[in-house]
Parts: structure tokens; C-alpha cells; sequence
């Protein structure tokens, strides 16, 4: 009986702790703090330190992968009215990226709350990033939609320092134009060479793009490939539509 009471103590502790845990990086007050345990915990350590023998995150992070996608399709989709089905599904990878994401999780502090073996980490680099997946999985569970929405929003598209730079890039209009000149049949070629600029340490690049041997953009970048982009820019302008 006494042990019986002392395992319930302990257990209220720990569940006490985990849902101020989830309140501190997630913003919500958890319901059913059980579905974050399972997002917690990975299929690494066998057996569910409570009594669900068995269970990891790997079903919340299916859940979760789904709803993160189609939360951030929808977003960009509305911030980005102008731009087309590539660069949003470009951009859309970005975001959704295990690299991205296991940057987020490790910046909201998810890697001190996965119960795992340790063993594992040097052969799966993306354990947390997943874990984030799963804890989306579990407050879509436990708060519904909006609240799962507002997280994604606020947590990792918001959360996203160069989200700008990233749309800028994957605007890939170097791509673009190659596309264009193999559909038309038209050679493209790219030129570039280093310029000294006066009153600036650093050298520039300028670029210039030729279709069949006729001048179509030119651009001015800190790097080859920025300044091909510019000119590519700058060409795509001048195409017939």
C-alpha cells in the first residue's frame, strides 16, 4: 500500500513537471498529458515508462508531419498570393525540412525532454525533429486544430529568422530561365567576373546572361551565384509572355 502511494506521488510529480514543460514551450496547458509522453518517447527504449507498455511517437509523428505540411501550404499559399505552385512547394520543403525542424526542436529544448536511448543519436540525426512532429501530432489530439495551427504559425514559420532570404532563394530564377530557353529551344549562357568596388573591402561579382548570343540581363551580386540571379531576374522581365 505504501509503495502503492509513493508511486502515485511520484507519478503526479512527473506529470505535474511534463505539462509545465509542454506550457512552457508549446504555450498551451495540456489535457491529456499522456499524448505527450508518447510524443516523448522514442521507439529506441523499447517500453513506455508508464503503464503503456509499447508505445513511442512514431503514430503521433505521421499525425503530426500531416498536419504541419497542410498547416504551412495553407499559410504560404495565403502570404505569398503571387508566386506559383513551385516556389510554394519549394518553400514549403524548406520549412518542413528534418534539417529545419531539428533546429527548432532543439532551440525549444525538445532534446532534454526525449526519453530515448542515448546510444542511438549519432545514427539518427533527426530524432528531435521528429519528436516536433509527434508534439504536433498531440496537441492536435488534445486541442484541435486552431490551437495546432497557432502553435505551427507562432513556433515554426514565424520562428523562421530568414524566412525572406529563403523565399529570395528559392525564387531560383536561374532555373527558371534555363527551363525556358530548353522549352523554346534557345541557348543560354551565363558570364561573370570579379569587380573591385571603391570604398568597399570586399570584391563583387557581375553577371550576365546571353540568349543565343544576345545580351538579356546583367546583375551585380556579392557572390557569382547572386549576381546570376539578378540577371536572370532581369531577363525573365524581358521575355515574351
Amino acid at each position: 500500500m505504501l509503495n502503492t502511494l509513493i508511486n502515485y506521488i511520484k507519478s503526479f510529480r512527473n506529470r505535474t513537471a511534463l505539462q509545465n514543460k509542454i506550457r512552457s514551450i508549446a504555450g498551451i496547458k495540456p489535457v491529456n498529458i499522456d499524448l505527450y509522453k508518447f510524443a516523448l518517447t522514442h521507439k529506441s527504449i523499447g517500453r513506455h515508462p508508464s503503464d503503456f507498455p509499447g508505445h513511442n511517437n512514431e503514430r503521433l509523428e505521421y499525425l503530426g508531419d500531416a498536419i504541419l505540411s497542410a498547416v504551412i501550404a495553407d499559410y504560404l499559399f495565403t502570404f505569398y498570393p503571387n508566386y506559383n505552385e513551385g516556389f510554394l512547394t519549394q518553400m514549403r520543403s524548406k520549412l518542413v525540412s528534418r534539417e529545419n525542424l531539428n533546429k527548432i526542436a532543439l532551440k525549444m529544448g525538445i532534446d532534454k525532454l526525449i526519453m530515448l536511448n542515448k546510444h542511438v543519436i549519432p545514427a539518427q540525426k533527426h530524432i528531435f525533429g521528429n519528436a516536433l512532429e509527434a508534439i504536433i501530432g498531440a496537441i492536435y489530439l488534445d486541442k484541435g486544430y486552431r490551437k495546432t495551427r497557432k502553435f505551427i504559425i507562432k513556433k515554426i514559420i514565424r520562428n523562421q529568422p530568414d524566412l525572406d532570404k529563403i523565399a529570395y532563394e528559392e525564387r531560383d530564377f536561374k532555373s527558371q530561365i534555363i527551363q525556358w530557353g530548353q522549352k523554346n529551344k534557345q541557348e543560354i549562357s551565363f558570364k561573370s567576373h570579379e569587380i573591385i568596388q571603391k570604398d568597399k573591402p570586399q570584391p563583387a561579382f557581375v553577371a550576365t546572361i546571353h540568349i543565343m548570343d544576345m545580351l538579356a540581363g546583367e546583375g551585380l551580386g556579392t557572390t557569382k551565384k547572386e549576381a546570376q540571379q539578378h540577371a536572370a531576374r532581369q531577363a525573365l522581365k524581358n521575355l515574351p509572355s
